[in-house]
């Protein structure tokens, strides 16, 4: 696939489009106006303004992270360019027009390979737009009105209600939108299990434990572990889960089967104070990173099956395990996130259904 990076050569033509907003998010109307832009000229300038504190960044989509995304979402269109208008020093909208406009100007020359004789079209989506520009403007800019009832959604109405319209936003941005959902806890759990029937249940992309493929793969059991080990859980772990949020199958809800603070808490207990020295910069970094909309524990309750794998002498340190990772969570800010399924029934079997249906109760209160 051709890409259209940062490198690549400025736009070239004598019509040249000119799309801007703020895109928080970028959803199907705009892209039908950039789309327009792109076929009715020999190349586009896309423009995302903003400010600190402006819609986008209140829901954790600063200027700069959207920015970002539309630069990937938009990477293999050759003849458009992608720039920032940041805002953050000029008087707020419907004052600042002066200022904002010669930026505006400014950034669209800057993206042009040439500086011969243009003819620019303006793609706008509100009529108080049309009037501002037109005054201020050279007169080689042709200011074009669009009519936005042809695909009927807003950013607003995303930002309100994002599952509700989950179709219409860009798939880049929807991993902003994602609801992820951990299922943690110690060994021997149902945790596993738990995760597939849960991402089944509500047709989710999930993720699998990354520590037991790589013992599975390397032949290593949980008691030969070194911090090198450790070290490949964590940024495996990661990617596993994230894989899953940008997947294209994500419908809004994902689920993941351990995280970087289970294995933190391993390591806390198992790795000596060396090692979990060595490990602290790469834990935070990747652990401030994470961001769960819920967090299910299952706490040992259940019998500690000998898989081939797993470390039998830590059945006796199940509960200290526990109570670390409950430590961990609370540390990292996640506390307010947690559900602890213990229900048990009375047997284990009717334990293992219960704890589902709990599962299933706290997911669906969370996508309403």
């Amino acid at each position: 696939m051709e890409t259209a990076n940062l490198n690549k050569e400025k736009i070239a033509g004598k019509k040249i489009g000119v799309v801007f907003g703020t895109f928080a998010p970028l959803h199907n109307g705009h892209q039908a106006i950039i789309y327009k832009a792109l076929m009715e000229n020999d190349g586009v300038v896309l423009i995302v303004s903003g400010y600190k504190g402006d819609r986008g960044d209140v829901i954790g989509l600063p200027l700069e992270k959207r920015f970002r995304y539309l630069r990937e979402a938009f990477n293999d269109e050759l003849n458009l360019r992608i720039d920032l208008l940041d805002e953050s020093d000029l008087s707020r909208y419907p004052e600042g027009w002066d200022d904002w406009t010669l930026k505006f100007n400014d950034i669209i020359q800057n993206n042009l390979k040439d500086s011969g004789s243009h003819q620019f079209k303006a793609y706008v989506g509100e009529p108080e737009y049309v009037d501002e520009l037109k005054k201020r403007l050279p007169h080689n800019f042709e200011i074009n009105l669009q009519d936005r009832t042809l695909i009927p959604i807003t950013a607003t109405e995303i930002r309100e209600h994002p599952l509700k319209h989950w179709n219409s936003i860009n798939r880049i941005f929807r991993r902003h939108f994602t609801k992820k959902v951990l299922v943690a806890g110690s060994a021997s759990t149902g945790k596993s299990t738990l995760v597939k029937r849960l991402a089944r249940t509500f047709n989710a992309p999930f993720s699998e434990e990354y520590a037991r493929l790589y013992e599975e793969q390397n032949n290593v059991t949980d008691a030969e572990l070194k911090a090198s080990d450790y070290a490949e859980f964590i940024m495996g772990q990661w990617n596993a889960n994230y894989k899953e949020v940008i997947s294209p199958s994500n419908n809004g809800l994902t689920i993941f089967d351990t995280d970087v603070m289970v294995t933190r808490a391993y390591a806390q207990l198992y790795l000596s104070p060396k090692d979990n020295q060595e490990l602290e910069s790469i834990f935070n970094l990747f652990i401030n990173k994470q961001d769960f909309d819920l967090i299910f524990i299952i706490p040992p309750i259940t019998e500690y099956v000998n898989d081939g794998f797993r470390n039998m002498d830590w059945e006796a340190t199940k509960m200290d395990y526990h109570q670390t990772l409950l430590q961990i969570i609370k540390k990292y800010g996640f506390k307010d996130k947690v559900v602890i399924l213990d229900d048990r029934g009375n047997d284990k079997y009717e334990g293992f259904y219960l704890r589902y249906l709990h599962a299933v109760s706290e997911v669906n209160q969370l996508l309403k």
